[in-house]
This record gives C-alpha cells, sequence and structure tokens, in this order.
C-alpha cells in the first residue's frame, strides 16, 4: 500500500452538490489514485480517481461498473459511494466518485494481530457483505485483505474496490469483454479457475478467497 503522500498543491473536485478538496494521496494504481480530502463542510472522505491518460476503454467501463453498483448499495459492508463527479483535467473530463475515509485496511489488522474474540465477528461480517453482492448476480473476482476497509471506531468492515467484478447482465452496467482472469485477480487468493484460460470465474471463486483469508 502507498504511504500516505502530501499533494504539492491541492486538488479540487466539483460535482453538483459539493465541493471536495484534495491535500494527500494515499493509493494509486496504474490508472488512478485515491486521495485524503475534505468536504464544503470540512469533513473527511476519500475520492478515487481515474486518470483517463492512463487508463485503456476496458478500465474505463469497469470504473463506470463499479461507481453504479456501489452508487445503488445499501447494504452496511459492501462500499457506498456518496457523491461522483468528472475532474476537468487537460482536454478530457476524468470521472471519480467520493466515499467514506476508512481507517485502514484488514491488511493492517493482520499485520498488527487480530485477537481471537474479533476474527468471528470480523468474518462474518465479509461473509454478510459478499453474500449480498453474489445475491445482485456480482462476482468480486479481486478479495483479499487490502480490498477489505475498516473502521476502528465500531470495528466495521466494508468490501470494496469492484474494479474487475463480474456483474450479470443488467441495464446499470456496462458489458465489458472478459480477460483472462489471472491477469486480473491477485494471483495470491485466485481460485485454480482464474489461474485457467477459458474458464470464467463464478461465486465459488470469492469463496475460494475467503477461506485462504480466513487462514491467515
Amino acid at each position: 500500500m502507498l504511504a500516505k503522500q502530501k499533494l504539492n498543491k491541492p486538488l479540487v473536485f466539483t460535482t453538483t452538490f459539493a465541493t471536495y478538496t484534495a491535500t494527500h494521496i494515499i493509493g494509486e494504481g496504474g490508472s488512478g489514485r485515491i486521495f485524503e480530502a475534505s468536504d464544503d463542510t470540512g469533513g473527511i472522505c476519500a475520492i478515487k480517481w481515474l486518470d483517463l491518460a492512463k487508463a485503456t476503454k476496458e478500465k474505463v467501463k469497469r470504473f463506470k461498473n463499479e461507481l453504479q453498483f456501489c452508487l445503488r448499495n445499501q447494504h452496511p459492508h459492501i462500499l457506498t459511494v456518496v457523491d461522483h463527479g468528472v475532474f476537468i483535467k487537460g482536454e478530457g473530463n476524468s470521472p471519480f466518485y467520493v466515499m467514506p475515509l476508512y481507517d485502514g485496511s484488514l491488511r493492517d489488522l493482520l499485520k498488527a494481530g487480530i485477537s481471537p474474540d474479533k476474527v468471528l465477528n470480523y468474518f462474518a461480517q465479509i461473509l454478510d457483505g459478499i453474500e449480498a453482492a453474489h445475491i445482485q448476480g456480482v462476482v468480486h473476482r479481486d478479495l483479499k485483505p487490502e480490498n477489505i476497509l475498516y473502521a476502528t471506531d465500531d470495528d466495521h468492515l466494508v468490501i470494496a474496490d469492484f474494479g474487475i467484478a463480474h456483474f450479470e447482465e443488467d441495464e446499470l452496467y456496462t458489458a465489458v469483454e472478459t480477460k483472462d482472469s489471472a491477469r486480473l485477480a491477485n494471483f495470491q487468493y485466485a481460485a485454480p479457475e482464474q489461474r485457467s484460460r477459458g474458464i470464467e470465474p463464478d461465486q465459488r471463486a470469492d469463496i475460494y478467497a475467503l477461506g485462504l483469508i480466513l487462514n491467515e
């Protein structure tokens, strides 16, 4: 995970409803970043931004799918998007969405050590969230401790990063050609079928990853 980095100059993200000022980078990938930001009232939040200059058409479609799913999500253990918009940069408008800022990931908790009395509570929350996703026809396909966020105040966990998830056909989602899943998912938590060409992983791939996470 990227160490928190202060921006040389704050970035301003504007939506129909609010203005957000990003001050730090807290996550970074090949085609985007996650910022720590504040809203008009001073409330702290996080912004996930897709850099169109680096993103392929497939990644743009996947970002839109993730945004639409999280926007309509009402489950307490799946990440909720609270606002979204486009960031004007050069000649392109890069999409972004606003989400709650969490204290860290399950990976951080594992490194610090989880007491036995909390293990089942944490795992039950994760199971609850992934069951809700499966009921909606969504296969995450990239479950790992880094994609499970937590809030220390109430020991609350949410499943995040549906960027390579598979969605059943729905008018809300954009069709995305499925690539070799071994290239999409984290190899450490990938089910055997995700490492084989020509096999489309289903909900069982998520269950396999959950078993590995519980084992940690």
